[in-house]
C-alpha cells in the first residue's frame, strides 16, 4: 500500500491506538516512513487530511459493508443479518477506533458530523434488514438500537468482549 491509502491505513491505526489527540504529523511521519513532502501532496495539511481519514473511516467501517450485504446474492434476508454481522465481527480493529472516533466527535464539529451520518446509515441499514426480516416498522428500530447499542458498549469494555462472544449475544436479540 503506497501513497494516500498508506497514510490513512496509518492514521487509523495510530487514532485506535491512541486517540485523536496522536494525530500528529510527526507521528504519521514515523508510521508511514514517508515524508511529509509526500503527506503534503496528498493533503491539504492536518485538517485536510483529518477530514479525508473520516471519510476513509467511514468508507471502510460502514459503507463497504453495507455493499457487500446489499449485493449478496442467494441470501435472504436473515442471511444478510448474518453476513453483516460476520463482517463486523471478523477483526478487531473497530472496536478501538469506534471509541476514538466517538471521543474526537465530542470536540470536533467535523468528526460530530460524520459520526452522527454513520450512525444513521449503520441504524437505517439495520432496520431495514431487520423489516425485510419480518419484523415490524417499531420492534425493526427497537431491535436495530439494541444490536447497535450492544456492539458499540462492547467496544468499551476492558476486557475486549470477544467476536464469538458478541455473536451470541446478537444472535440471542435477532431470537
Amino acid at each position: 500500500m503506497a501513497g494516500k491509502g498508506l497514510w490513512l491505513a496509518s492514521g487509523l491505526a495510530i487514532l485506535g491506538a491512541t486517540g485523536p489527540a496522536g494525530l500528529t504529523l510527526d507521528r504519521l511521519v514515523a508510521a508511514t516512513g514517508l515524508t511529509t513532502g509526500s503527506f503534503y501532496h496528498h493533503f491539504a495539511g492536518i485538517s485536510g487530511y483529518k477530514a479525508d481519514l473520516l471519510e476513509h473511516f467511514e468508507e471502510v467501517h460502514t459503507m463497504r459493508h453495507v455493499r457487500e450485504v446489499t449485493a449478496a446474492e442467494g441470501l435472504d434476508a436473515r442471511g444478510r443479518l448474518e453476513l453483516l454481522l460476520d463482517l463486523v465481527l471478523q477483526d478487531d480493529e473497530p472496536a478501538r477506533l469506534e471509541t476514538a472516533i466517538r471521543s474526537w466527535a465530542i470536540d470536533d464539529p467535523a468528526a460530530a458530523e460524520v459520526k452522527q451520518r454513520i450512525d444513521a446509515v449503520r441504524l437505517g441499514f439495520l432496520r431495514k434488514l431487520l423489516r425485510e426480516s419480518g419484523y415490524g416498522e417499531t420492534d425493526a428500530i427497537q431491535t436495530a438500537r439494541i444490536l447497535y447499542l450492544l456492539m458499540l458498549g462492547a467496544s468499551n469494555m476492558l476486557p475486549v468482549v470477544p467476536p464469538e462472544e458478541l455473536r451470541i449475544l446478537a444472535e440471542r436479540v435477532l431470537s
